[in-house]
């Protein structure tokens, strides 16, 4: 259904301009990153080995990220650089899917959960070297209905209740606790469907394989009662969560996390012990791999993409297969 990046690239030839060329997007407002003068001159001269012609641009409350990633694509550029956390990373990824442009991440977010599956590390002189002598990849994304890219993970249920007020509490709005732990508390397990495609298969730890039993699914499909599914495309999400471990930006498959059989109580002490990218596996997550899923509702059910609200279910989530090209670390796999 959706063409390869190596298919893309080969059919779009050379990129206008050097085969080098290179466009920094800073984002200052990141973490809790200065990237003032002197940063951003440190940025420069480290990048310089590759990109000797290196453009730096900011982003401002009248030039967006994917202005400058869009503006810098009708030029020609052939690799488009962002310092930022993954915000900031998902807005210019989002605009050269199967395009001929590679990208290259510098961490400067607070979670930095897209560069996290990629190994590449929050040090910036690490990730700069990376940037110079890494290999170029590519990796899966997600997409939603057919129209919306995500890179981390779909999240419907609980979560996507939960991540506008954890948003407003990560930017210091500490009143707002109060109400995330009400509504956490007054949240119930929704009804829920998932139809998976004929690839789909249980995504569990050896050790649990032999206890799966085939009566967890009907045919292709799942109806239950769940808290929340969060439909990952890589191992991280959200707070650093390590939310899907065994995932892989380059299997071609969404790893699938259903959290049926959950207290609210074991909830939250479960995502406490994977926060910070800490990987513990619960025996009654259950998980599946598949390529496609579909995730319809009972009653109203809010879905979030990386985060950012997408209204609801029913919604269609699929993953494309080798459509991003990354600079990732040389004789690392792509985690």
């Amino acid at each position: 259904m959706y063409p390869t990046m190596s298919r893309v690239l080969s059919s779009a030839g050379k990129v206008k301009g050097s085969s080098s060329t290179a466009v920094l997007i800073v984002n200052e407002a990141a973490g809790k990153q200065n990237a003032g003068g002197d940063r951003l001159a440190e940025l420069k001269k480290r990048l310089s080995p590759r990109f000797p012609g290196l453009e730096v641009r900011m982003i401002t409350p009248d030039l967006s990220a994917d202005q400058i990633a869009g503006e810098a694509m009708e030029r020609g550029v052939s690799h488009l650089l962002v310092g930022g956390g993954d915000g900031t990373v998902s807005v210019v990824a989002r605009t050269i899917v199967r395009r001929p442009v590679t990208l290259g991440i510098i961490p400067l977010g607070t979670y930095n959960n897209i560069a996290r599956s990629l190994n590449i590390p929050p040090d910036i002189e690490a990730a700069c070297r990376i940037i110079c002598e890494g290999q170029e990849r590519p990796v899966d994304v997600g997409i939603a209905n057919d129209e919306r890219y995500f890179f981390e993970a779909a999240g419907a249920g609980l979560d996507a209740a939960l991540f506008p007020l954890g948003e407003e509490i990560k930017t210091g709005r500490w009143g707002r606790i109060l109400q995330f732990a009400r509504l956490t508390m007054n949240y119930s397990a929704q009804r829920m469907r998932l139809e998976f495609d004929s690839s789909v298969a249980a995504a569990l730890p050896k050790e649990r394989r032999r206890k799966f039993s085939s009566s967890h699914l009907s045919g292709n499909s799942l109806v239950m009662r769940a808290l929340l599914v969060a439909v990952a495309n890589g191992p991280y999400y959200g707070s650093g969560f390590a939310v899907a471990p065994a995932a892989r930006l380059n299997d071609g498959k969404l790893t699938v996390a259903v959290f049926r059989r959950f207290s609210k109580y074991e909830l939250i002490r479960h995502f406490i012990s994977i926060s910070q990218g800490r990987r513990h596996f619960c025996p009654k997550l259950e998980l599946f791999s598949a390529r496609r899923v579909k995730i319809s509702a009972f009653r109203k059910l809010p879905v979030h993409l990386d985060g950012v609200p997408y209204g609801g279910a029913p919604i269609r989530l699929e993953a494309v297969p080798e459509a991003l090209r990354v600079i990732a670390p040389q004789k690392e796999p792509v985690a």
